[in-house]
């Protein structure tokens, strides 16, 4: 009787052991992990979609970790993965980030929100949602010379985009609002 491999939901339901993910991701080829990554980031979006946010983060983590040193010992060792797979790793990890930005945006937890945000940019800098996620993230915030920048940058990409537009007015709403704040403190200042 053979034993069948256990799934990804398996290995993200089973407490964190160390040893256990550092040695089961090295036996794996590449296409393996980038396979249970893939999987991993499914089962997040699904979660997501089911509204199960914690799910969805410890899904989203897990596919992370399976993307994480594709290729960290290529100038030790020469590289293992080839300049696709380093690309298709790129890309999951992009998407995840992307994900769990949108995650963080849900449970206002607005500095998470530019972190995974500012990730997936330096993976893809012209990535429109991740634009706007940390553009809504840094106007909660009210960083909002940080909120123009992306929100200039994802209009250069799509300027006719509504959504941008209205995050755009969103902006200038708060910018003025900042306005008034400083003529009443001048006000009463004088």
């Amino acid at each position: 009787m053979s034993e069948s491999a256990p799934t990804a939901a398996d290995e993200a339901s089973r407490p964190y052991d160390a040893t256990f993910a550092s040695s089961s991701t090295l036996d794996m080829s590449i296409d393996e992990q980038l396979g249970k990554a893939e999987g991993f980031k499914g089962e997040g979006n699904q979660a997501y979609e089911r509204d199960q946010l914690t799910e969805a983060l410890g899904k989203w983590h897990m596919a992370l970790l399976h993307c994480a040193g594709i290729n960290s010992f290529a100038s030790m060792y020469g590289a293992r993965s080839t300049e696709a797979e380093n690309e298709r790793a790129a890309g999951i990890t992009s998407a995840v980030y992307n994900n769990m930005a949108a995650c963080y945006l849900k449970q206002a937890k607005w500095d998470k929100a530019v972190y995974a945000s500012s990730k997936a940019l330096a993976l893809a800098p012209k990535n429109l949602k991740a634009l706007y996620r940390r553009a809504e993230a840094y106007l909660e915030l009210g960083r909002n010379q940080l909120a123009a920048r992306d929100i200039d940058l994802a209009l250069d990409l799509r300027p006719e985009d509504p959504v941008i537009r209205k995050l755009g007015e969103r902006l200038v709403e708060a910018f003025e609002a900042e306005e008034r704040k400083r003529e009443m403190d001048r006000t009463e200042e004088a």
